[in-house]
């Protein structure tokens, strides 16, 4: 999960995966569909530091790696759907794993308390066993504000989930268009409907060499300011079904 200041392209992923305000919400507690909705940043007892994102539908995306400064550099994204009421969140999710250097993918769950708008904490429970996290609201997010194309339109150098170089594009209308080793992609990104601070994503890959031609991969992307209060870091996350995921990271 990562530190927010995404989603990769969270293209862990990539969002995740590697994450500023609070969150729409104060309540610490609630029966309705997306009860403990918002961005949460922490640490994980396995080392890594996360940023999760809890969607008003209750999908959760997050990002996680390690620190350098105050840029999160991702390796893995979890990605999942569940259900939060009366402080409690469930969720059953799929975890892209590029932090031993190649891609590993397996499924896992997430029990976690919440305190909407302000933390979130709880334990992923996956094959190799239970890693507890904890995590709080970045003050510097502003997850109740709607996302804003023009603040992501230009062009991004970074990096994806496998640490190769990608190059994305985004129009002032939202069309994104990109490369990675010789894998082109297009696709549009769009402010989420609910007016929160989170753009909906989606990627058709081109042909062979894409890993995974001809494919269409969905997620969100994130954009906010790093610690420094001038560097913008967009992370984009997106997944094919439960098979593959990556996450863009990039800053600017």
């Amino acid at each position: 999960m990562k530190r927010i200041s995404i989603l990769i392209l969270m293209l862990c992923a990539c969002l995740l995966i590697a994450c500023g305000g609070s969150s729409s919400s104060s309540s610490s507690s609630g029966s309705a569909p997306g009860a403990a909705q918002g961005v949460y940043s922490g640490t994980a007892s396995n080392g890594f530091n996360f940023d999760t994102i809890l969607l008003p539908n209750d999908q959760l995306y997050a990002v996680y790696g390690t620190l350098s400064g105050n840029v999160l550099l991702v390796c893995g994204m979890i990605n999942g759907q569940g259900a939060s009421s009366s402080g409690t969140y469930t969720a059953n999710v799929t975890v892209f794993d590029y932090c031993t250097g190649s891609l590993l993918v397996y499924t896992g769950s997430v029990s976690a308390t919440y305190v909407a708008g302000s933390s979130l904490n709880g334990t992923l429970t996956e094959s190799s066993g239970t890693i507890t996290f904890s995590g709080t609201t970045p003050t510097a997010f502003n997850y109740g504000t709607t996302a804003s194309l023009s603040a992501i339109s230009g062009t991004w150098t970074g990096t994806l989930l496998d640490g190769t170089g990608a190059i994305v594009a985004i129009s002032s209308t939202g069309n994104v268009s990109g490369s990675d080793s010789g894998c082109s992609f297009s696709g549009t990104v769009t402010p989420d409907s609910s007016n929160k601070n989170f753009f909906d994503l989606s990627l058709t890959f081109g042909g062979s060499p894409c890993a995974f031609p001809n494919q269409t991969a969905s997620g969100i992307a994130v954009d906010y300011l790093l610690s420094n209060g001038t560097t913008t870091q967009l992370v984009a996350a997106v997944t094919i079904g439960t098979s593959a995921g990556t996450v863009f990271v990039a800053q600017r």
